[in-house]
């Protein structure tokens, strides 16, 4: 075999793989939709109440599936052209010692103001590319991703800065599917417990399904009150482990911080109306940003 046949046969198994928590989360969640309304509404005989409580319950399911796909399926975005070195400017680098001189004349066309620890140009092997400001290579999507925060195995995708407002949705509206089945579900679970009636397996659907809800809804809360926090902090998962670095070798956690209303609106976008839905509302193109006090696109040295 090839090797560019074992690359391709790699990359799809690669991909199946990875779309298995994806797989696994609809299956719950199917299963859950007939946990819900047969198992648990079955036994609501006051029917203003149960219409109430399916109007709501298909309310969160449709919001938690609908950012769960734009999660899933928008590219978390990779780095314009001009940050990609032609095959003349790489075989230069490569072949010449002065290969930090080469990065240097070749990042006059381009904004970029992050340096390694060392103070050396960051730059990209694999994809042959100067890495824009909070880029990094991901090993799992063979790309450079702007603004890169994590890539997440429940989405089966990189978030980044075209999708990760979709991802911080997805996490809100999990916590809210979770909770509204578990508070629905509670005095059923303590009237079933008062009863200890076993032989209704219609009732054990309930019990499984408020179970794993409190698990789920336990867990994803932890992970979503952290990204509010770096959401608020303008940060990524990467920065917030080890801040990056700029020209000079110094490193700056607290670079792009704007505030926590300006920096909710970097992600969110302007309008309010937009804020709870998973539409396309960021600012900025993903590899300039603005800063504490100044613009990098203007100046590269802090005032504050």
């Amino acid at each position: 075999m090839s090797a560019s046949k074992e690359n391709v046969c790699s990359t799809i198994c690669q991909r199946v793989v990875m779309f298995i928590p994806v797989v696994f989360i609809l299956a719950l969640i199917g299963w859950s939709y007939f946990a819900f309304m047969v198992a648990y509404g079955g036994g609501i005989s006051y029917l203003p109440i149960r219409i109430l409580v399916s109007i709501l319950y298909h309310f969160f399911l449709i919001m938690f599936l609908w950012t769960y796909f734009m999660a899933i399926f928008t590219a978390p975005g990779k780095p314009p052209h001009t940050y990609f070195l032609t095959e003349e400017e790489h075989t230069m680098m490569r072949s010449n010692e002065r290969g930090r001189e080469v990065l240097e004349s070749v990042s006059a066309r381009i904004t970029v103001y992050e340096r390694t620890s060392t103070g050396a140009m960051r730059f990209c092997d694999i994809d042959k590319c100067i890495k824009p400001d909070r880029s990094h290579h991901c090993s799992m999507c063979k790309q450079c991703v702007l603004k890169m925060d994590h890539h997440c195995p429940w989405v089966g995708n990189c978030v980044g800065h075209t999708n990760y407002k979709y991802f911080v949705l997805f996490l809100h509206y999990t916590c809210l599917y979770t909770l509204f089945i578990v508070c629905c579900c509670a005095p059923f679970i303590v009237d079933l417990w008062n009863d200890k009636d076993t032989t209704d397996s219609m009732r054990f659907h309930v019990l499984i399904m408020f179970l794993v809800a409190v698990v789920f809804f336990l867990t994803v809360f932890g992970l979503y009150a952290f990204h509010i926090y770096l959401l608020l902090h303008n940060k990524t998962t990467l920065e917030s482990s080890r801040p990056p670095c700029f020209r000079g070798g110094f490193a700056d956690a607290k670079r792009y911080d704007l505030g926590p209303y300006e920096n909710f609106k970097q992600v969110f976008g302007d309008s309010p109306l937009l804020w709870a839905f998973p539409v396309p509302a960021n600012k900025g193109n993903g590899y300039e940003f603005e800063t504490r006090s100044y613009i990098n696109t203007t100046t590269d040295v802090p005032t504050s």
